[in-house]
């Protein structure tokens, strides 16, 4: 009887686990994919693209594309609706904090010109 009882504790332990990983994973799911956004009053060039979230080796990354190229975010934060992370414009970092709600984005980009509003839609 003892050693089914820890039998039946130790699934009850796994499935626990394993039920938050799938729901990370869901949530980070909902996230994947490409997010046309527009930037209010950002310089040229700057002002519109496309972020862009994808899995590698089981983690979530963020590739911003512009006209220009590429930008690379770095200390992704996926925090259930809310989105941060960072990146460097000609050098200037540039801390970009998101909501999203269903299929849009929304937030604020800290700029050295001062806080722009960013808004985005994920592409279909």
């Amino acid at each position: 009887m003892k050693k089914q009882f820890i039998a039946l504790l130790l699934l009850i332990t796994v499935s626990a686990f394993s039920s938050l990983q799938l729901q990370a994973e869901e949530k980070n799911n909902v996230l994947i994919g490409e997010w046309i956004y527009q930037v209010s009053d950002a310089p040229y060039g700057y002002e519109k693209g496309s972020i862009i979230f994808s899995e590698k080796e089981g983690i979530t990354v963020c590739v911003i594309k512009l006209e220009a190229g590429e930008l690379v975010a770095t200390n992704l934060k996926i925090e259930k609706n809310k989105i941060t992370f960072l990146t460097y414009v000609d050098g200037s970092p540039i801390n970009v904090e998101l909501t999203r709600d269903k299929n849009k984005l929304s937030g604020t980009v800290d700029s050295p010109e001062g806080p722009k509003t960013l808004t985005a839609e994920k592409k279909q």
